[in-house]
């Protein structure tokens, strides 16, 4: 009796809980499937107790179950059991749902069970999904933005080259309307060195769209190892662009043995072009004097990248909110520079923060992880 009224608590108990239960037997035959379960799965208790737990797992984890289950028993070594991890569940419609997923072993049975504790993490996936779609769009936004700001550096940029071809079109048609008779074996050499010309700076013209493509367009974010060092001198090339980075230089100090990154290298090189921007609009007062971008490991074994100004730097009342959605100190601008900047660098795990530069001026510097999962040394670092 007190064994039967101890069960019914158990019963109770486990129905009464928000989350999914479900016990298994050493060889992966469902014992118990709880009310929770049954409202996740789709399932009746009936329907499931007796069946092996892979009927609720989609390929490929079914197939991996029972070789899984069997390892365990027989090496008694766990992969999952009393670590919570997210995996995929199959319901009995067919649909496919993210679980978070608790694994334990039932101690002092009467023979070895496990038991599940499974939670439908659906939504919270869908918010993340949600969180990181807005985020591409405001960097999209923000990039867009940036080179609206840019357009009179732009359509110098592409204008000088233009102009170039134009003015060696011009010399080729002069030449061959001029050209004497008698001259004639002389224009081959003068038109193959001007057509030479024409087709530089159309390289040039074209070079210069093509940077300006692959920054604005819209993409789906994608990693893939890159050399931070090379992403540095390829976001210096684009922000030349900017005409006033001419007048001021850029002052390299970069370490010698770059990591291969696993990331998003468009959005870090908007991070780059987001510093190098403010770090050229804080110094309108010293144009001459030259902007500092570093590179260099921790003792964590992150990559630290730096962009020092000598400009007009931050006022403390400032610095609190200088990360701020919508802060700014700029008569123009959207204020979103810093704030995208800053969810950039920590969807790839790292942190961007600003530090006062002691001979006058800012510095902004980001981290990035360089661990073994997430990056590759030229040294093997």
């Amino acid at each position: 009796m007190k064994n039967n009224d101890a069960s019914e608590r158990l019963t109770a108990l486990l129905d009464a809980a928000v989350d999914a239960m479900i016990i298994i037997d050493h060889r992966g035959i469902i014992e118990l499937f709880n009310t929770a379960a049954e409202r996740i799965f789709g399932y009746l208790s009936d329907e499931v107790v007796g069946q092996n737990i892979s009927m609720l797992m989609p390929s490929p984890y079914r197939q991996e179950h029972d070789s899984y289950l069997h390892n365990f028993m027989q090496t008694n070594q766990p992969r999952i059991i009393g670590i919570g991890r997210e995996v995929k569940a199959l319901k009995k419609d067919g649909e496919v749902i993210p679980i978070d997923l608790s694994v334990g072993e039932v101690k002092n049975s009467s023979h070895r069970q496990f038991v599940g504790i499974i939670r439908d993490i659906s939504e919270q996936v869908q918010a993340r999904k949600d969180t990181i779609e807005i985020r591409e769009r405001l960097a999209h936004v923000s990039r867009l933005n940036t080179m609206g700001e840019m357009a009179a550096g732009i359509a110098h940029e592409v204008n000088q080259p233009l102009t170039a071809v134009a003015v060696y079109a011009q010399a080729c048609s002069r030449m061959i309307t001029n050209c004497k008779p008698e001259e004639a074996h002389l224009l081959n050499d003068k038109l193959l060195n001007s057509l030479e010309k024409i087709n530089a700076q159309a390289l040039r013209a074209g070079d210069v769209i093509m940077r300006l493509r692959g920054y604005v367009k819209k993409h789906t974010a994608s990693r893939e190892l890159t050399d931070i060092n090379q992403l540095v001198k390829d976001t210096i090339n684009l922000a030349q662009i900017d005409t006033r980075l001419l007048d001021h230089g850029i002052t390299l100090e970069l370490t010698d043995n770059p990591p291969q990154l696993m990331i998003d290298a468009v959005q870090i090189q908007q991070v780059l072009f987001n510093l190098i921007r403010n770090a050229i609009d804080s110094m309108q007062d010293k144009p001459n004097e030259a902007i500092t971008i570093r590179s260099r490991w921790t003792e964590k074994k992150l990559i630290e990248v730096s962009v020092v100004d000598t400009g007009t730097g931050v006022d403390e009342e400032n610095r609190a909110t200088l990360f701020n959605p919508f802060f700014t100190t700029k008569e123009s601008g959207m204020g979103m520079g810093l704030a995208i900047s800053q969810s950039i660098i920590q969807s790839h795990g790292g942190h961007l923060w600003y530090q006062n530069n002691h001979s006058n001026g800012s510095i902004f510097l980001f981290t990035l992880p360089s661990n073994n999962d997430l990056a590759i040394t030229n040294d093997g670092q």
